[in-house]
């Protein structure tokens, strides 16, 4: 069976990038998609005092199960099999170690997230996906 992950963080490039897969893949039996959200861990100022740590991983998690729920539908309506996830940490780290945990063949990612900011300063989540990967990275603009 041919697996692939694509990360989806909310933005039109990520959807794009699945939109991409789906087409390819479509109605085919012997093929699945992996939809992985990551968010970001909070740092808190007052840490256990006003919500306690399983608080905030429940929260985080439900935030990103809602940014999957269109990822899920449109590959729903391709006949695709879809499986969801919702890591927490660094984007580019969870997203190689979630492909070769779950022995992704490929990964499809969007050029441009949600943290355009963020990736200036720092390089872009796909840049660093690439750089990490032990699997083929499309990216698709």
């Amino acid at each position: 069976m041919n697996t692939v992950l694509v990360p989806i963080d909310g933005s039109a490039c990520a959807l794009r990038a699945l939109s991409h897969v789906l087409q390819e893949l479509r109605n085919r039996a012997d093929t699945q998609v992996h939809v992985l959200n990551v968010q970001q861990p909070v740092v808190t100022v007052w840490p256990d005092k006003l919500v306690s740590p399983d608080m905030i991983e429940s929260e985080l998690r439900n935030r990103g199960a809602e940014v999957l729920v269109q990822a899920q539908t449109l590959a729903q309506e391709s006949g695709v099999a879809c499986i969801p996830y919702v890591a927490i940490g660094v984007a580019a780290q969870e997203i190689t170690a979630y492909a070769t945990e779950h022995g992704c063949d490929a990964i499809v990612m969007g050029t441009r997230g949600m943290g355009t900011v963020l990736g200036l300063v720092l390089g872009s989540v796909s840049q660093r996906v690439v750089h990490l990967a032990h699997v083929p990275v499309t990216l698709v603009k």
